[in-house]
């Protein structure tokens, strides 16, 4: 009965990551036609669509590293998915499972970015707090981050996350 419950969450999460990354794919599509000419205010001074190509990491730092950076999270996709199979299949895991499929997803999509066109498409801009520039595909890493750190520290035990012991 859990292989069945796990293989019906790993196919959960497939497609969750499945529809981030057609969502995160087709609104830089969009993003690249409609927003090269100018931006989109949406809330003056608060939130506009704006194009930018980020050809480094979060806040654009390692800018000139771009085949370093899609090398670096290739390697950390591997073993975001390593840690996702690995994990122990008890229900109490479940959402843990979920915030790995979150960055998963997220990264594949800027993966997909550097990959095509070397740089990766951003579009969402809340001028307000001077934030970055950011998409879909890091609004799922982030989200996945956050979700990670709050069962860590708020729900999860040491003994959760206890690899299983050969007999």
């Amino acid at each position: 009965m859990e292989k069945k419950r796990f293989a019906r969450e790993c196919a959960f999460h497939g497609l969750l990551v499945l529809l981030i990354l057609f969502a995160d794919q087709w609104t830089k599509a969009i993003a690249r036609q409609t927003l090269s000419v100018a931006p989109v205010i949406l809330w003056k001074d608060v939130f506009a669509l704006r194009l930018v190509y980020n050809t480094g990491g979060p806040w654009g730092m390692l800018s000139k590293h771009t085949p370093l950076l899609t090398i670096s999270s290739l390697v950390i996709l591997l073993f975001a998915f390593f840690v996702y199979l690995r994990m122990p299949r008890n229900p109490r895991m479940t959402w843990m499972r979920l915030s790995v499929a979150l960055i998963c997803a997220g990264a594949i999509g800027n993966i997909i970015d550097r990959i095509l066109f070397k740089k990766v498409t951003d579009f969402l801009s809340f001028d307000l707090i001077q934030f970055p520039v950011f998409n879909v595909a890091d609004m799922s890493i982030v989200v996945g981050c956050i979700l990670a750190f709050l069962l860590t520290v708020f729900y999860y035990k040491d003994e959760d996350f206890q690899w299983k012991k050969s007999a």
